[in-house]
């Protein structure tokens, strides 16, 4: 029998003659094991790589060579229990190197900005596959980050209680609770908080160390996904400035006077720039469905009306009680024809830098790869509202009462309560309209509107009666503004122009004041009755006007037609759509002005010059550009000038966002923390791997000698009481144990010694 070992009876009885039995258990006997001369050089560095291995969680593979190498002893060895070694805390380290490493890089790319494209790389058609992919890496490198904060608290745990004061017994187990979030609410945490310290500071500090590293640990692996798979979105893709050659003052006017329209425009001879033209789209396109209006049905919300270079979008909405969306007015509104050409025109000029030319660096913008590209310019728009009043006439007895019309006082706000006065205008009787001819008819006046500080313009419109019904008159009245808008056209849908208003913006093009209003209160736009004769221009033949024609389309030829109770929409619809077309056709031949910087004329074609540079983002991969176009200052000053951004629809990292700016500090403070960490070990030349598990734990608890301060807890511990008591790891001798009291035999664990 070998001399390292002795057999224990396991059957026999006491004081019974020892007989050899099939159940033994074999016990290394202390005073006869054979010394291992730890202290030898070899010994020495196998016990390095060993340490190194086990810190980085690589044991397994440690022991695995030994194994392999035939230097695996049958027993546990004697071990340095914390070592004092450069090399070996630089090297256990390692552990938070990875982690940090992958972090700082994921949160520097989100906050410089990267523009990927309309596909990640790789295989064409299969971005989910991808996405998936770097799912699954953000999810390793939550494991990593995790087991990188645990190998932190541990490192403080084991300094603490070996080389310092001790810690409270429940702060031992830190470095493997800290994963879950009842942590911050279970015993160990509060006995851990609530313990005794022989300092308030190291208290606090490690309190505030353990709630970071749990927050931590809870945080950084969705902070990870959230900003480790790029997103797609629209993204700053550059712009550029550019002046249109019309002021300021002519271009947002507040005041549209028949003097500033030729004398030729009352009549439809075809010329685009009358306020009048484009009328044949709406009768095409919009009012015949008027007729369709029936158990709940819808009117186009959406005409596209042909503009000189753009094609633009007009909104318009009417009042009634047949849509599952309405208001107490009739409205339309749409861009102005100038703004729409110039957004058409530089975001032609956008798509050809990026498909076309290269960059700095002799390769193509990024840009040219995208699902879609869209054009921004902030701009106003005009924007009419409508609403009529019916008085019925009996021609055989005119009444002597006034004409009334609506006071839109408060219609400049979205949340009016549609409560419109009836204000009688005193100058202007019932009686008076029987003069009117026979057919649809439209008189053009002007009533007094407080709210808006002037004479608002109205009109007055006569339907013929029919069989059924006497003769209608609807006094209408007209509230114009210019609101706020974002005007925007895209690349897939080259020249058609949209916009959507900003009824809460204080933004102003530059040039305007306060005067064009904020927020909720639009500018009011003051129109003489002398500018919209033009809108009601006559055929050449003489037989119609373009109010007949419209109200033909509709199908509004008599009070019968359509129903009785919707006319009054109808005639709203009409003038509201009328009116916001003359209006955004203002300054209708203008356009952009200004030479492409750097442009070789003597080429006879458009080459990419120092202009191209400029249409693309001026600061950083995305962001905006910069101005292409040259003028001088003298046509600057006769000029509006206007801004377009250009924003490419791809995969982008970005900063953009509240939860991305969040993640990216959660995993900057997690590298911080780590690293500062790793930094100081190896400045105090501290490491070790002992101590790491929690059944390493047990096995030193197993070791130590037993104390009063764990009494009946053999069965569980109910109170944070037991884990307020501090404990420290000490040397008895040869030997390494927990100790919860102060007794003469203990000594603090000395650097690179070795224990059983």
């Amino acid at each position: 029998m070998s001399p390292y070992v002795k057999l224990v009876n396991l059957n026999n009885a006491p004081g019974a003659p020892l007989q050899r039995r099939n159940h033994w258990i074999i016990h290394p006997d202390a005073t006869n094991r054979p010394h291992l001369a730890p202290e030898t050089s070899l010994n020495v560095q196998r016990a390095r790589v060993r340490s190194v291995c086990r810190s980085l969680g690589l044991g397994i593979f440690y022991e695995t060579w030994q194994k392999l190498a035939g230097t695996s002893g049958p027993y546990e060895t004697r071990k340095v229990a914390i070592r004092e070694d450069r090399l070996v805390a630089a090297l256990a380290g390692a552990i938070h190197v990875l982690p940090a490493s992958i972090a700082i890089s994921i949160a520097v790319l989100n906050s410089y900005g990267y523009y990927i494209g309309e596909e990640l790389a790789g295989p064409q058609g299969q971005d989910d596959e991808k996405l998936a992919g770097l799912q699954l890496a953000a999810k390793l490198h939550e494991l990593t980050m995790q087991a990188s904060i645990a190998a932190m608290l541990l490192q403080y745990v084991r300094h603490e209680v070996a080389l310092s004061n001790g810690l409270p017994f429940g702060a031992l187990f830190a470095g493997h609770l800290f994963k879950d979030v009842s942590f911050l609410w279970s015993a160990e945490f509060w006995g851990t908080a609530k313990g005794a310290f022989r300092n308030e500071n190291r208290r606090w500090k490690l309190v505030v160390l353990l709630v970071v590293c749990t927050v931590l640990g809870l945080t950084a692996g969705p902070a990870t996904a959230n900003i480790l798979k790029p997103r797609m979105g629209n993204w700053p893709a550059g712009g550029t400035d550019f002046w249109i050659n019309v002021t300021t003052a002519e271009i947002w006017s507040k005041y549209a006077a028949g003097a500033e329209v030729p004398a030729s425009c009352s009549i439809d001879t075809g010329v685009r720039s009358c306020p009048h033209a484009g009328w044949q789209t709406l009768a095409q396109d919009y009012f015949p469905y008027w007729s369709h209006l029936q158990n709940k049905g819808y009117l186009p919300d959406t005409i596209r009306i042909p503009s000189r270079n753009s094609i633009r979008e007009l909104y318009p909405q009417i009042r009634s009680t047949t849509q599952q969306y309405s208001q107490p007015f009739s409205v339309a509104t749409t861009q102005y024809s100038v703004v729409a050409d110039s957004i058409a025109e530089t975001g032609r000029l956008w798509a050809w830098v990026v498909a076309a030319a290269w960059g700095t660096k002799g390769q193509p913008w990024r840009f040219w790869s995208h699902k879609e590209a869209i054009y921004t310019v902030s701009a106003y728009q005009p924007i009419v509202h409508t609403r009529c009043a019916n008085s019925s006439l009996d021609p055989a007895d005119p009444p002597k009462d006034p004409v009334k019309f609506y006071d839109l006082r408060d219609i400049h706000t979205y949340r009016t309560t549609g409560d419109f006065p009836l204000e009688a205008q005193e100058d202007l009787s019932l009686a008076d309209l029987q003069t009117f001819n026979d057919g649809p008819s439209l008189k053009w006046t002007t009533v007094s509107q407080p709210s808006a500080g002037f004479m608002a313009l109205a009109a007055i419109v006569v339907i013929p009666a029919s069989v059924q019904s006497p003769r209608g008159i609807f006094t209408c009245t007209v509230d114009s503004r210019i609101a706020p808008a974002k005007v925007q056209s895209t690349r897939n849908r080259y020249k058609i122009v949209t916009s959507h208003l900003e009824p809460s913006t204080t933004w102003h093009p530059a040039g305007t004041d306060a005067t064009y209003g904020g927020g909720d209160k639009w500018a009011a736009v003051s129109i003489e009755p002398q500018w919209a004769e033009y809108l009601n221009a006559k055929t050449v033949d003489g037989n119609s006007t373009v109010f007949r024609l419209l109200a033909a389309a509709a199908g509004l030829r008599d009070m019968n037609t359509p129903a009785g109770s919707t006319t009054g929409y109808v005639i709203e619809s009409i003038l509201a759509t009328m009116i916001v077309n003359g209006l955004a056709r203002r300054n209708y031949n203008g356009g952009v002005i200004g030479e492409l910087k750097d442009w070789d004329f003597g080429s006879g074609h458009v080459t990419c010059g120092p202009w191209c540079k400029q249409m693309m983002p001026l600061h950083g991969p995305m962001g905006a550009g910069g101005a292409v176009y040259t003028l001088d200052e003298i046509a600057q000053k006769k000029a509006t000038k206007l801004t377009m951004y250009a924003e490419s629809t791809g995969y982008a990292y970005s900063p953009k966002g509240f939860t991305t700016k969040l993640s990216i500090a959660i995993l900057l403070l997690y590298s911080c923390i780590v690293l500062t960490h790793w930094g100081f070990m190896i400045w105090v030349k501290e490491s070790s791997s002992s101590w790491r598990s929690s059944s390493e734990i047990a096995a030193l608890a197993m070791n130590s000698r037993a104390t009063a301060t764990l009494h009946d807890t053999g069965a569980g511990i109910e109170t944070s009481r037991v884990y307020r008591q501090s404990v420290r790891i000490v040397s008895v001798g040869e030997k390494v144990e927990l100790s919860f009291e102060d007794r003469l035999d203990q000594e603090k664990i000395a650097l690179n010694t070795w224990y059983s």
